[in-house]
C-alpha cells in the first residue's frame, strides 16, 4: 500500500475506535439531551406520506427526522425536517450534491462513507456506522441500539432505526412514526427469496418503483426484526414509540390516529 495511503487508513482506524473524542463524536454530543421529555415525529418516505399531515407538524411546531429524497415532497409543503439523515451508500452517491444544496442546519452522514466512497457532505454530523452486526444471530443483536451515537451507530436496514437511536440521545421521550409503510415492490425474506409485487407503490407522490440508481433491496424479515428490537430497546429506555402511518403493514408499535394527535 502507498505510505501515505497506509497512514490515512490508520489514521481513519484510530478515529474509528475513539469516535467520541474526535471532532466528529463532539459535535454530535454538543446535542445530547436537548429535547428532554420532548416528543418528535420520525419520517418516512412511503406512498402514505401526506404534505397537509408535515404542513400539520409544523404548524404545532414539531421535530421531526426525515431522510434520502424527502425533498421530493418540499413542492407541495413548506415543511423542513428539523433533522435530516442519509446512510444509504448507493442514494448518497447519487444526491450528494443534492443534499448540499439542502439549505438543513443538521444532516447526519456515515462518515464511512466520506472515508471511502469519497461522499463530502458541507457541515455534516458525521457519524461511525457499525456494519458488524451480524443481523442473523441472536445474540449480536443485543446492543442492537446504541446509547451513545457519538461513538457508534449500528446498521440494522433501516434509516428509521437510526433516526429514532439519535432522537433518543437528544432526549425525546415520545415518537411518531408517520409514512413508515414497510412494504415495498421488490423484497427479499430471510431465505433471499425475491418477492416481487409491482402494484405496491415504494414512495410517496408520483415516485417510480424500485429506484433505478438504488442497488440495494430491503430484506423484509430483518428489517421488520429490527423494528422489534427496536421497540424492546425503547421500553427499557421508557422512550414510547407509536406507528402513526395511514395503513401500511408495519404493526410493530401501537397504532396512533393522525388525525387525533392535533
Amino acid at each position: 500500500m502507498n505510505p501515505i495511503k497506509s497512514l490515512i487508513a490508520r489514521r481513519q482506524i484510530y478515529i474509528a475506535n475513539h469516535f467520541d473524542k474526535s471532532k466528529y463524536g463532539r459535535k454530535i454530543q454538543s446535542l445530547k439531551d436537548t429535547h428532554i421529555g420532548q416528543k418528535c415525529f420520525v419520517i418516512g418516505n412511503g406512498p402514505s406520506l401526506r404534505a397537509e399531515d408535515l404542513s400539520t407538524l409544523k404548524e404545532n411546531g414539531i421535530a421531526t427526522f426525515a431522510a434520502n429524497r424527502i425533498y421530493n415532497i418540499f413542492e407541495n409543503t413548506d415543511w423542513r425536517p428539523t433533522y435530516y439523515v442519509c446512510e444509504d451508500e448507493f442514494i448518497l452517491e447519487d444526491i450528494q450534491n443534492k443534499i448540499n444544496e439542502l439549505d438543513f442546519e443538521y444532516k447526519f452522514i456515515p462518515i464511512n462513507f466520506h472515508w471511502y466512497k469519497n461522499i463530502n457532505i458541507d457541515n455534516a454530523h458525521y457519524f461511525y456506522q457499525n456494519f458488524g452486526v451480524d443481523l442473523h444471530k441472536e445474540g449480536s443483536r443485543a446492543n442492537f441500539l446504541s446509547t451513545n451515537p457519538s461513538k457508534y451507530i449500528p446498521a440494522r436496514g433501516s434509516v428509521i432505526t437510526t433516526c429514532v437511536q439519535l432522537a433518543i440521545y437528544m432526549g425525546f421521550t415520545e415518537i411518531y412514526l408517520i409514512g413508515v409503510d414497510h412494504s415495498f415492490s421488490r423484497m427479499t425474506d430471510k431465505e433471499g427469496n425475491l418477492i416481487v409485487d409491482e402494484k405496491i407503490r415504494d414512495h410517496f407522490g408520483n415516485q417510480k418503483n424500485a429506484d433505478e440508481n438504488t442497488k440495494g433491496i430491503f430484506n423484509v424479515d430483518i428489517v421488520t426484526q429490527s423494528f422489534i428490537d427496536m421497540k424492546k430497546f425503547c421500553d427499557k429506555q421508557n422512550v414510547k414509540v407509536y406507528n402513526a402511518t395511514r395503513g401500511g403493514k408495519l404493526e410493530v408499535f401501537p397504532r396512533v390516529d393522525f388525525d387525533n394527535l392535533f
